[in-house]
C-alpha cells in the first residue's frame, strides 16, 4: 500500500544518514514498535517508520487519527520523542504558519496560523520563526537541511540567506562539499561578505562621541562593528572586525556601535542589537548612524530604544588613515539602549536635541 505524508507530518524534517539506517535495521530486527498515524488517508505521523519498515520488507500496524487538533497532537508527539533545538523548532513553527488552513485542519482558528500564535506552540521566540521564515523563502536547500537537522543556528543561516544569490550558491557548494563542516563553512561565507564589503563602511567614529558615550554608560565593553585602528579611540573591552565578524559573535555589557552603514549590514547588526538587548545579553548601547526615521533598520532600533539625540550638525568622521573625511550627505542620530536616559541625555544634549522612547 502507498501513502502520502499529510502537510502537518511534513513540518518536520525526515531523519536521513546514520540515523535512518539505524532506524531500518532496528525495524528489520524487532519490527515496527509504534504503528503509524493516518489522518485523511495520509500519514500524519510515523514516516520515518513506514519509510523503514518499507525497505526493511516488514509490516507496519496503522491507526486513523480520530481527534479535533491533528497540529497539535503532530507537535506534540513529534516534541516528545525528538530532542529539537531551538532553530530546529523554529524551523517547524515557521512551517506550521506557513500552512495553509485546509492543509492543517486545525481548530485553531478560520485562517492560518500567525507566527505568534505558532512560536508559542512551539515554544521559541517570534523573532526566531522569523528568521526561520527567511530561511525557507530565501536560503539554499543545503542551508536549510543545515537548520533542520540541527548543524547550524538559524540566526547564522538567516545572515546567509541575505547574501547576494552569487555568494549564497557559494556558500551551499561548500556545505555540500563538507557537510560535517557546516558552522565553519557558513560562518566563513558570511566573514567573506562582510570583509569584501568594508568599502564605504570603513568611516571611524570622532573621539567627543566616543567620550560622550563612555560617560553616558559608564564605560564601553563591547563594540562589535569594529577595527584596530577604530579601537585605538573607542578602547572597548572587546571589539569585532570584519575579519572576526560582530554579527557571530557574543556581545556583553556596554554597547557602542557605529555600524556599517551598506546593506544589509545595517541592518544585520540593527537586529542583532535588538535580540540581544531583549535576551539580556547585553545592558546598554549607544549607537550611532544616519537619521533614517523611515527605514526598517532605524524602526528596529527604536523597537528597544529609550532615547534617541538628534545630532544638529552632519558628524565629520574619519577615515582609516586616521584624517577626517568630511561629512556624509545625511545628518545622524545616537540612539540610545538602556535605562540612564538622564545619564544619557547630559552626555549628549550639546550634540543635539534628546528625545525619549
Amino acid at each position: 500500500m502507498s501513502l502520502e505524508f499529510h502537510p502537518l507530518a511534513n513540518i518536520f524534517p525526515l531523519i536521513e544518514g546514520q540515523a535512518y539506517s539505524d532506524l531500518i535495521a532496528d525495524v528489520s530486527r524487532h519490527g515496527v514498535r509504534e504503528p503509524v498515524w493516518l489522518y485523511e488517508g495520509q500519514i500524519l505521523d510515523g514516516r520515518n517508520r513506514w519509510r523503514a519498515a518499507s525497505v526493511a520488507g516488514v509490516p507496519c500496524e496503522t491507526r486513523e487519527y480520530e481527534g479535533d487538533d491533528p497540529a497539535g497532537f503532530v507537535i506534540s508527539l513529534n516534541l516528545h520523542r525528538r530532542h529539537l533545538s531551538e532553530s530546529q523548532r523554529a524551523m517547524v513553527a515557521a512551517k506550521l504558519a506557513n500552512l495553509e488552513n485546509g492543509q492543517r485542519a486545525s481548530p485553531i482558528g478560520e485562517g492560518s496560523v500567525t507566527q505568534a500564535a505558532a512560536a508559542e506552540m512551539l515554544n521559541v521566540g517570534k523573532r526566531s520563526v522569523e528568521r526561520a521564515r527567511e530561511v525557507i523563502n530565501e536560503a539554499p536547500a543545503q542551508v536549510i537541511s543545515a537548520v533542520e537537522s540541527g548543524a547550524v543556528s538559524v540566526s547564522l543561516a538567516s545572515q546567509v540567506a541575505s547574501l547576494p544569490e552569487i555568494e549564497k550558491q557559494a556558500a551551499a557548494e561548500a556545505l555540500q562539499a563538507e557537510p560535517e563542516k557546516a558552522k565553519e563553512v557558513l560562518r566563513e561565507a558570511v566573514r567573506a561578505h562582510v570583509a569584501n564589503n568594508s568599502g564605504n563602511n570603513e568611516w571611524y567614529t570622532p573621539p567627543n562621541f566616543i567620550a560622550a558615550a563612555r560617560d553616558a554608560m559608564g564605560g564601553i565593553d563591547t563594540d562589535p562593528a569594529s577595527s584596530e585602528l577604530a579601537n585605538e579611540v573607542v578602547r572597548a573591552a572587546q571589539y569585532f572586525t570584519a575579519e572576526t565578524n560582530g554579527l557571530v559573535q557574543q556581545w556583553r555589557g556596554n554597547v557602542w556601535m557605529n555600524p556599517p552603514y551598506a546593506q544589509p549590514l545595517i541592518a544585520d547588526f540593527a537586529n542583532a542589537l535588538r535580540d540581544k538587548f531583549i535576551a539580556g545579553e547585553i545592558d546598554q548601547a549607544c549607537v550611532l548612524v544616519n537619521n533614517g526615521t523611515e527605514t526598517g533598520w532605524f524602526q528596529t532600533l527604536l523597537d528597544v530604544a529609550s532615547a534617541v539625540c538628534l545630532i544638529k550638525t552632519r558628524v565629520k568622521f574619519i577615515d582609516p588613515t586616521g584624517k577626517p573625511s568630511g561629512a556624509p550627505l545625511q545628518g545622524q542620530a545616537v540612539i540610545y539602549v538602556g535605562k540612564q536616559t538622564d545619564r544619557f541625555t547630559d552626555s549628549f544634549c550639546s550634540f543635539g536635541k534628546v528625545l525619549y522612547g
